[in-house]
């Protein structure tokens, strides 16, 4: 390799070396990171509840699919996360518990936790068994197994 091969090499890989592929995001935001255990540990206990991570994993679920930024996830919302199944979706209708039309975050978090994948998940990681995950069970634990959303499982499911 000559000299200026070298000094390219070395400078495109000061240039990228802060850059991640959609593939090293896909991996990075799998799991969850200590910041975000911290933000979701509402009552600063330590752990987790199923409660409280639920409400976190829908919280950044509003973040993409929440597109007036409301809190709660409309019927065209849902129809636009989830095109095949239209505005007219009874997967919608049966989310909704109180038929206002939109689905609140009360009504995601009981969905959620009461989820068969997400309490089976959770009750894995629970390896102290006190129905809470503290930091070293989540971290030990198999990265986005509990990233369960409304959009990521169907409610019939």
């Amino acid at each position: 390799m000559n000299m200026k091969h070298s000094v390219l090499l070395i400078l495109s890989v000061l240039l990228f070396a802060g850059c991640r592929t959609l593939e090293e995001e896909t991996v990075a935001s799998a799991g969850m990171t200590p910041a975000a255990f911290a933000m979701a540990d509402s009552d600063n206990d330590g752990k987790l509840t199923k409660r409280e991570l639920a409400t976190h994993k829908h919280r950044e679920a509003l973040a993409e699919f929440d597109l007036d930024d409301d809190g709660k996830i409309s019927a065209a919302e849902w129809a636009a996360a989830r095109p095949s199944a239209g505005e007219n979706d009874p997967a919608f209708n049966a989310l909704d518990k109180n038929g206002d039309g939109t689905i609140a975050e009360d009504e995601a978090v009981l969905f959620i936790t009461e989820h068969v994948s997400f309490s089976d998940q959770f009750r894995k990681l629970d390896e102290n068994g006190d129905f809470g995950l503290h930091w070293e069970e989540i971290d030990a634990g198999v990265p986005g197994s509990l990233s369960v959303t409304l959009f990521s499982i169907h409610p019939d499911a």
